[in-house]
């Protein structure tokens, strides 16, 4: 049988499209739209659905955590004889350790509630996702920058490399200003456009024991007569004469330290996914089971709304100068689309998955789900990773066709959630 989308979807979509922008596609009609069909004639198996969802998200967290590990260790390595081998490892195993992180990130949005020692901890799976994942961030308020060489934590000896000095540093002024998780680490490891050197994490002592601000032609000219040669020279004065970058005992600590700590969230995570005495696993076993299955199918759509095509597919297509990138560092940012969207795929395609039970129903939609998303992933796969340098008309010519068919995946997505009878919250359409 032929499925036929609800046409307001339908055109909630076009319009968004239509825009050129979903950026501007941050309001919800007031108009009803009706996402749920009626009461399907097969019983829904929200045990067998949450059971898979459940098993995803373990195993998934649970790989991120693995990966997190054998950085962890590969990060001991580079410290213990830095090089340009050590360092290339180790830039490579934040690149996989960080993209199975994505394919599970987005399950923040699942559990329902939190446990009240997580509150009163602040320990939370939001607070734990902004330690892992604030982006973008300020490199400058992590490290040297080429004009800046005294700049960042690295260089600010009236801050201590602990965890708890350095968690009192995260978003201190402002969110950019992120001092841990897997960016403050991308930033450590591969540096400024990627140019980090190895003898960055040489240990040694600096070679510049003191800043001294000149102030002699001042103290030698008290009635200014020669003040325009003090302006011309002030920037002389006032600058500190700095050999190479300084400061690498503690730049070493704190690479030290960032990966440990994100090891230890992971850990968290994974142990509160964990099938059999997981808190965020538990919940599923409650009579809630629908609201479960619910928020789970909505933190899916929801992600590729939100993170793949306003995040990142929108910037892409719209900004000639690209600044707030997730990952600008280690080049990933079209590595990082592909590894979100692979991450819901997984959850839908599982065994005893959404569209599993969806074919039990309606085939046609099943098979054009599988389809799609096969067809974005072959797609995304095939665009350079650095497609962000390229001219916003280059960029177009590639990424449109996969928004396109991103918004025709969301489509499906929602036709198949009516097929379930899962409600989902309307569609976001442009109210200019």
């Amino acid at each position: 049988m032929k499925n036929v989308i609800p046409t307001i979807i339908r055109n909630s979509l076009i319009l968004c499209l239509a825009l050129g922008s979903l950026g501007g596609c941050d309001q919800f009609s007031t108009a009803p739209k009706e996402t749920t069909s009626a009461e399907p004639k097969i019983k829904l198996n929200t045990n067998s659905i949450l059971s898979s969802a459940n098993l995803f998200a373990y195993t998934q967290m649970s790989e991120a955590l693995t990966k997190a590990q054998a950085l962890d260790s590969i990060i001991a390595s580079l410290l213990h004889h830095p090089n340009p081998l050590s360092l290339e490892e180790a830039q490579k195993a934040w690149v996989e350790t960080y993209t199975s992180y994505l394919e599970i990130s987005y399950f923040w949005q699942v559990p329902r509630f939190e446990k009240p020692q997580y509150n009163e901890e602040s320990d939370t799976y939001q607070i734990l996702r902004d330690d892992l994942d604030s982006w973008p961030i300020e490199a400058g308020y992590i490290d040297y920058l080429p004009m800046y060489p005294l700049s960042g934590i690295v260089n600010d000896l009236t801050l201590k490399i602990t965890a708890e000095g350095i968690y009192e540093q995260h978003g201190f002024s402002d969110r950019r200003y992120a001092s841990i998780g897997f960016h403050p680490l991308e930033f450590l490891l591969f540096g400024e456009n990627g140019q980090r050197s190895a003898k960055d994490f040489v240990p040694q002592d600096n070679s510049v024991e003191t800043i001294n601000l000149d102030t002699k032609n001042a103290e030698q000219d008290p009635e200014g007569d020669n003040d325009q040669h003090n302006q011309d020279d002030e920037h002389l004065h006032n600058e500190p004469l700095v050999d190479g970058p300084q400061n690498h005992n503690r730049r070493r600590e704190y690479l030290r330290l960032l990966s440990a700590l994100n090891v230890q969230r992971l850990q968290k995570l994974a142990d509160r996914w964990e099938p059999a005495h997981g808190y965020y696993a538990k919940q599923w076993r409650q009579p809630q089971q629908l609201e479960n299955l619910q928020r789970v199918y909505q933190a899916a759509v929801d992600t590729i709304q939100n993170e793949v095509l306003d995040q990142h597919l929108n910037i892409l297509l719209n900004e000639s100068d690209i600044d707030d990138l997730r990952s600008p560092f280690s080049n990933q940012d079209i590595r990082n689309i592909n590894a979100i969207m692979r991450g819901v795929e997984i959850l839908f395609s599982t065994e005893s998955g959404f569209i599993s039970e969806i074919k039990s129903r309606e085939a046609e939609i099943a098979d054009r789900l599988t389809a799609q998303f096969k067809r974005l992933l072959r797609d995304m796969k095939k665009l350079p990773n650095n497609l962000v340098e390229k001219p916003l008309q280059t960029r177009k010519k590639r990424l449109m066709p996969i928004q396109q068919n991103t918004i025709k995946l969301i489509e499906l997505l929602y036709s198949g959630a009516a097929i379930l009878g899962i409600p989902l919250r309307e569609l976001p359409v442009s109210t200019s």
